[in-house]
């Protein structure tokens, strides 16, 4: 059931949220040098990576949710221990791969360090 609901949340989330920030990055972009350092400086603030990290966070459990209902859809993962096993596992590697993005992220930047 918590995985069916994050899968919802998180597909909206990212249809809002993710919808926002596209729309702000591209209007900066196409506004100039000064509008595109502003979202930068937005982007780069705490409340910036709160979003971008949520953001990642949203899509990569999404993605699992996804291919968990994928396997679902082809006729495989119906046993209950199967079915309850990839259950646990979706949110847990869609944390594992937030931490490994932003991890790589912020070494590249110099963020960590």
């Amino acid at each position: 059931m918590l995985v069916s609901i994050l899968h919802r949340v998180t597909g909206d989330g990212m249809a809002l949220v993710g919808l926002g920030v596209l729309a702000w990055w591209l209007g900066a972009l196409a506004s100039g040098p000064e509008a595109y350092e502003t979202f930068l400086w937005a982007a780069g603030s705490p409340r910036g990576y709160v979003v971008m990290i949520g953001l990642t966070w949203a899509f990569f459990t999404h993605m699992m949710s996804g291919l968990r209902h994928f396997v679902l859809d082809i006729g495989a993962g119906y046993e209950l221990d199967t079915n309850k096993m990839w259950s646990i596992l979706a949110p847990i590697f869609a944390g594992v791969l937030t931490v490994a993005v932003w991890t790589f992220v912020l070494l590249r930047s110099g963020g960590l360090g």
